[in-house]
């Protein structure tokens, strides 16, 4: 007998031998039980998960003559008739070959004749999807009324080209991909039977490129086993699978994370004339990443296939890899991906992202604790902010500019409460936290940044943060406090401090913020007082000048005849 392939010896024939269904086959086993089995049934899901293994078996259970509860035996005619492919009454299609409307009329005669052997007659329609919309027309009226006897069966890998009418006719189970914990235990079952010896190792890298789905993982074991000669080593693995390369991109992640610029041209040179493509290499490069960012702080694997020999790297990594490195190289290579899709120059944008992904700390200041970039809101001069002396330069010439009709008790009393509380808001702690604190959000995220320029510092230490908004900055203060801006802005100060500090963010109170703009208001309305003093002033003095005149006009001869003729009287006098 001629070699059969794994993928078929190793085929399920029982509802226990589909992995990772366990929904769905205990609900067709219930069904056959209750006698509740429907007419028509749709099978989705990725590619060699079992969807049309199930249809083979549950069509077995139906028409099984001595069945093992809702199990099919295996052993009498009709199911090893099934198994084979030969039974009359159980018609398998392939929807990619038979997808017009003729083929679709003649499974409608076909449906009108009763079983042969069997209670039903079942039709499995493999890739459903790929029948055109004529045929699906075409089939609707069979698919709603069959005859008793008949049961559809339809598996496909994209139900979303399935029109709704069909969809609603059918009962719709949706498979998903196989764990890696049955992948991994099949797999070893498989080689005991065959008596193979194998290395995990090269199984986990067999069950990740699989992708969860088992006929793709048999398909490549068959495949190893043939060219190692019946033992299964890692270097061969590799080698079949096209990953001999591999340490390609572990050197470059190593020398990206150490910042070791000196070896990049080499790696990249290699990666060139090994005509690697770099979206490829761009992609192993975040998946180093991901893995980094899960072994180093989440403190478990990324994902269960890793091989010891990956574990060994990524822990040797461990030192260089803190999460503000990881993180803008993950937004650097991202953005690498996209530009490489419209760049006709691959490997200089190529170059140009990895040496500045390995000059990060040139870059951004990351966690540098000794960094003299400069805070917007405090800067510190001589154990002095800036910010204290343009408070103390405000309430100094409002001071000097208080307009007359406050009473200068009050006044002084107001300025002097706006002064205190300015200085201790506006002044941090020598040994706090604030000024690493705004360097590290203006690298990381300059909306933040901006919000938090609005705040003043109430109290400034690694253990406790107290940070307060003026009252009309409400939407600053609700993003911060509550809002989307809130996780960055404790994470970043966990970074600072290295342990969980308590963080308030607080709001004046309107009485605060209109005590202080009442002053602000007053000193800015003197001007208008002085000018209308001084409008005052001069409308004094020109009353005066024309009432003299007026005096001295009353004693000239001339108007007083005229005034007495005309019976007149002065009203105004004007000088020009």
């Amino acid at each position: 007998m001629s070699y059969l392939a794994l993928a078929r010896k190793y085929r399920p024939q029982t509802f226990s031998e589909v992995l990772s269904q366990d929904f769905i086959t205990s609900t067709l086993q219930n069904a056959i039980t209750l006698g509740r089995v429907s007419h028509a049934y749709l099978f989705t899901g990725p590619r060699g998960v079992g969807k049309t293994s199930t249809a083979r078996i549950f069509a077995k259970a139906l028409n099984c003559l001595s069945p093992d509860g809702a199990s099919p035996c295996g052993e009498c005619e009709n199911c090893v008739s099934i198994t084979n492919g030969t039974s009359l009454d159980v018609i398998e299609i392939d929807g990619a070959s038979n997808r017009g409307v003729e083929e679709i009329r003649s499974l409608r005669e076909a449906v009108k004749f009763v079983p042969v052997k069997s209670k039903y007659k079942v039709i499995i329609v493999d890739e459903v999807h790929m029948l055109t919309e004529q045929a699906f027309n075409a089939l609707l009226k069979t698919l709603e009324e069959p005859p008793e006897y008949v049961i559809f069966i339809f598996a496909t890998t994209d139900q979303h080209k399935i029109p709704v009418t069909i969809l609603s006719r059918c009962q719709r189970y949706e498979f998903k991909k196989i764990s890696y914990s049955q992948m991994l235990e099949n797999l070893e079952n498989i080689l005991k039977i065959e008596n193979i010896s194998y290395e995990k190792d090269a199984l986990n890298y067999i069950i990740r490129n699989s992708d969860g789905c088992m006929r793709d993982g048999l398909s490549l074991l068959d495949q190893v086993i043939a060219y190692s000669g019946g033992n299964i080593k890692i270097e061969d693995t590799l080698y079949l699978l096209g990953i001999t390369d591999n340490y390609l991109s572990n050197d470059l992640f190593s020398a990206i994370l150490k910042e070791d610029v000196k070896s990049l041209p080499d790696i990249i040179s290699q990666i060139d004339e090994k005509g690697i493509d770099y979206k490829y290499m761009t992609e192993c490069l975040i998946e180093h990443t991901r893995n980094m960012l899960f072994i180093t702080f989440a403190e478990k694997s990324p994902r269960s296939d890793i091989t010891e020999q990956e574990r060994e790297y990524y822990n040797n990594l461990q030192p260089y890899g803190d999460k503000g490195r990881l993180y803008s190289l993950f937004q650097i290579l991202q953005k690498l991906i996209n530009d490489l899709k419209y760049s006709d120059f691959a490997r200089y944008v190529f170059e140009f992202a990895v040496f500045k992904s390995a000059s990060l700390s040139s870059i951004i200041p990351l966690l540098d604790k000794e960094n003299t970039v400069k805070a917007a809101p405090v800067i510190k001069t001589e154990n002095k902010s800036i910010v204290k002396e343009e408070v103390k330069s405000e309430v100094k010439s409002s001071e000097e500019n208080i307009y007359e009709n406050i009473k200068p008790a009050e006044n002084i009393k107001e300025k002097e409460e706006v002064k205190q509380k300015e200085e201790s808001i506006s002044t941090p702690d020598e040994n706090g936290i604030w000024v690493r604190v705004m360097n590290m959000v203006s690298a990381k995220d300059m909306m933040l940044y901006g919000f938090l320029q609005h705040a003043k510092i109430v109290k400034d230490t690694s253990d406790h943060l107290i940070i307060k908004f003026p009252s009309d900055r409400q939407f600053q203060y609700k993003n911060i406090k509550n809002g989307r801006l809130r996780d960055s802005f404790e994470h970043i100060v966990g970074n600072i401090t290295g342990k969980d500090t308590k963080i308030d963010v607080e709001i004046e109170k309107d009485s605060e913020y209109e005590k202080k703009n009442e002053i602000v208001e007053n000193e800015s309305s003197k001007p208008k007082q002085q000018e209308q003093k001084q409008t005052v002033k001069k409308n004094q003095i020109a009353t005066y000048a024309s009432h003299k005149l007026k005096e001295e006009y009353k004693d000239d001869k001339f108007i007083q005849a005229s005034m007495k003729e005309l019976g007149a009287e002065i009203i105004n006098v004007e000088k020009k």
